[in-house]
């Protein structure tokens, strides 16, 4: 019978081969010229998560997207906002409720000293100007924002950091690194160097447990100047390496399928009724609300 235990194993051990084929690329490596200690030592930092979920319904010939963005606030409140978009295809969805998370990002900036969100921070060029205002809104205020991804996209980082042309498996490779690096006793929180992906904003692999996957991160760059922020985050980790108000605030964000079928039946009442588009809004509230109250708190 497999547990995850041995999973988890599994996987590590996967790791190891990946880096044994792919070290004729790696050449003479200094894994300290890499590799950098946190101290984990690090004082309270009061505490935000936002993430979001959403569904598409198919309606009169459009796609009308629920959106749920979620946000819990350490020690211990959490809510939810709904909102209602038209979009074209389910991509401009997805980008839409970034970009909602986004908005929540600059509020909990305002009185949060470090917000934690979910997926890269760099998703969409084309849309730079609500990530300025987060990262501007960090940087003014002197506050932190930090995005996990535990779905890394190959070669974020190592082509820059190591020079690495030929695609590598990151997460694989950073494992190995990390696991290396502790070979000398070390217990501290490890980060690789960060990079600059964009103005403002660096990334780097962090591993806040020995034997945890390296989650990718990516923040406002003023966390180079202070990385034991990333010890206080790392006492929020669990043992896959994922901030806890994070995964509760991802749970959270997901559309049950009993605000689900509210939410159909208050899109089927309205074209019963033939009313308007700013009735839509106010009806679906009206009916998220007592939904709501019943499957989510």
């Amino acid at each position: 019978m497999y547990t995850l235990e041995s999973l988890i194993s599994g996987v590590y051990k996967l790791s190891e081969v990946e880096l044994t084929q792919i070290s004729a690329e790696l050449g003479n490596l200094n894994i300290k010229d890499i590799i950098i200690e946190v101290n984990s030592n690090a004082n309270n930092y009061s505490t935000a998560a936002v993430d979001s979920g959403f569904i598409p319904v198919k309606y009169l010939g459009v796609i009308v997207g629920l959106i749920n963005v979620a946000t819990v606030v350490l020690p211990s409140n959490a809510r939810s906002r709904f909102i209602v978009r038209v979009v074209d295809n389910l991509e401009a969805l997805e980008d839409i409720a970034k970009l909602e998370e986004f908005n929540s990002a600059v509020d909990l900036l305002k009185d949060y000293e470090l917000v934690l969100m979910d997926g890269p921070l760099v998703f969409n060029d084309n849309e730079p100007s609500r990530l300025s205002a987060v990262i501007n809104r960090a940087l003014s205020t002197g506050h932190y924002v930090l995005s996990f991804t535990k779905e890394v996209r190959i070669n974020r980082i190592s082509s820059k950091l190591m020079s690495i042309e030929k695609q590598v498996n990151e997460v694989a490779l950073f494992f190995t690194l990390f696991e290396r690096f502790r070979e000398n006793g070390s217990r501290s929180v490890l980060i690789t160097t960060p990079v600059n992906v964009r103005s403002g904003v660096v990334g780097f692999y962090m591993q806040a447990n020995a034997g945890s996957p390296p989650v990718y991160v990516e923040a406002s760059e003023n966390v180079v100047r202070n990385p034991e922020v990333l010890g206080a985050v790392s006492l929020m980790m669990s043992r896959e390496n994922y901030p806890i108000p994070l995964y509760v605030a991802d749970k959270l964000s997901k559309v049950s399928d009993e605000v689900k079928r509210w939410f159909i039946m208050a899109l089927l009442r309205i074209g019963e009724r033939g009313e308007v588009d700013p009735l839509l809004y106010r009806y679906i509230r009206d009916v998220l609300g007592y939904a709501r109250g019943r499957s989510l708190y």
